[in-house]
C-alpha cells in the first residue's frame, strides 16, 4: 500500500481498492489499543495509574510499533509469515508482556493464599460476549475489503469460538466434574485468539481443530500457573500467548491453499513467533525496570489494601451504602 502527499487515501494497487487513509488509521487504531490492554490483565490490581500510562506509551513504541513492521504486510524481518490479524503481534507479544510483567512486578497482596474471585461475573460474560462479537471486525476487517476472504474469515472466527467454548466446558467437565461460566467465556477467548492469525487461511475443520486446541492448550497453561504459583490475574498468557502460539504454528496443518514450500512456510512462521516472544520479552523487562525506578509502577501493599479506585483516585467503583 502506498499514499502520495497530502493524499486522503491509501492505494491497494494490488486488489485495486483505494482505502480512506482515516478509516484506515483509525482501525489499526484499536489494534494498538488492545494489546497494551491485554497485559494490563496480568498485573491488574498492582500498579499505579502514572506508571501505566507510561508503560503503555513506551511499550507501544517500542514494542508493538516495531513488531508490527517486522512481521506484517511484508515485514523487514518476517515478513512472509501469516498472521491476519495479529495472533503473533498482539496476542502473543501482549502475552509475553504480562508474564514478564507478572514475574517482575510480584503477587497481588494476599495471594495465592486468599482466593482471588471475579469482581462481577455477569460483567466479565457480557464483556466476553461483546468481544466474540468485535472480533469479527478484527478478523474479517483486516482484508480493508468485502469478498469472500472476508466472508470466510467471519465465518472461521465464528466456528473456532464456538468450537472452543465446548472444548473447555468438555474439559472442565471432565477435570472438575462441573462446568463454569467463566471457563466457558475462556474458551471463547482462547478460540479467537487462536483462530486469529489464521482466519483468512484455514479450512472449516481447520477452525474447529485450532479453536479446541487453542482451549485445551490455554487450560493446560491456567493449570500449570497455579502449581508454580505466579500472579496472572486474568491469564493473560496462558490464553492469549498459548492460544496466540498454537493459532500460529498450528495453521499450517489445515491451510486451504498450499504454500510453494511447506517447510519454508513453517520456518516464517516459527521466527515470527520466536520474534514477538524475544522482542517483547526483552524489552518488556527494560520497560519494567524504567518505569519503576523513575516514576514507580508497582503500588505498596497498603494502596492496595486501601484499593486502588480510593488510593489512586479518590473514588469508589461501587456506591454501595454499608447498613450495617
Amino acid at each position: 500500500m502506498d499514499s502520495g502527499p497530502g493524499s486522503y487515501y491509501i492505494i491497494d494497487e494490488e486488489n485495486n481498492i483505494a482505502i480512506p487513509s482515516f478509516v484506515f488509521a483509525m482501525f489499526q487504531g484499536k489494534f494498538a489499543i488492545i494489546a497494551p490492554a491485554l497485559i494490563a490483565g496480568a498485573f491488574a490490581e498492582r500498579v499505579k495509574f502514572r506508571g501505566y500510562c507510561l508503560f503503555i506509551l513506551l511499550w507501544s513504541l517500542l514494542v508493538y510499533c516495531p513488531l508490527c513492521h517486522m512481521i506484517w504486510g511484508g515485514g523487514r524481518v518476517s515478513g512472509d509469515a501469516i498472521d491476519l490479524a495479529g495472533g503473533t503481534v498482539i496476542h502473543i507479544a501482549a502475552g509475553t508482556a504480562g508474564l514478564v510483567c507478572a514475574f517482575m512486578l510480584g503477587a497481588r497482596r494476599g495471594y495465592p493464599q486468599t482466593a482471588m474471585h471475579p469482581n462481577n461475573l455477569v460483567l466479565a460474560l457480557l464483556g466476553a460476549g461483546l468481544l466474540w462479537v468485535g472480533w469479527f471486525g478484527f478478523n474479517s476487517g483486516s482484508f480493508v475489503q468485502s469478498n469472500l476472504d472476508t466472508g470466510r474469515a467471519l465465518a472461521m472466527t465464528q466456528i473456532a469460538a464456538a468450537a472452543a467454548a465446548l472444548a473447555w466446558v468438555l474439559i472442565e467437565s471432565l477435570h472438575l466434574k462441573k462446568a463454569t461460566s467463566l471457563g466457558m467465556a475462556s474458551g471463547i477467548i482462547a478460540g479467537l485468539v487462536a483462530i486469529t492469525p489464521a482466519a483468512g487461511a484455514v479450512t472449516t475443520v481447520g477452525a474447529l481443530a485450532l479453536g479446541a486446541a487453542g482451549a485445551a492448550g490455554a487450560y493446560a497453561a491456567i493449570m500449570l500457573k497455579n502449581k508454580l504459583g505466579y500472579d496472572d490475574s486474568l491469564d493473560v498468557f496462558g490464553i492469549h500467548g498459548v492460544a496466540g502460539i498454537i493459532g500460529a504454528v498450528g495453521l499450517m496443518f489445515f491451510l486451504r491453499e498450499s504454500p510453494a514450500s511447506w517447510s519454508e512456510q513453517m520456518i516464517h512462521q516459527l521466527i515470527g513467533v520466536a520474534l514477538a516472544i524475544g522482542v517483547s520479552a526483552v524489552v518488556t523487562t527494560i520497560i519494567v525496570l524504567l518505569v519503576d525506578k523513575t516514576i514507580g509502577l508497582k503500588l505498596s501493599d497498603r494502596e492496595q489494601q486501601a484499593g486502588m479506585d480510593h488510593a489512586l483516585h479518590g473514588e469508589h467503583g461501587y456506591g454501595l451504602l454499608n447498613l450495617n
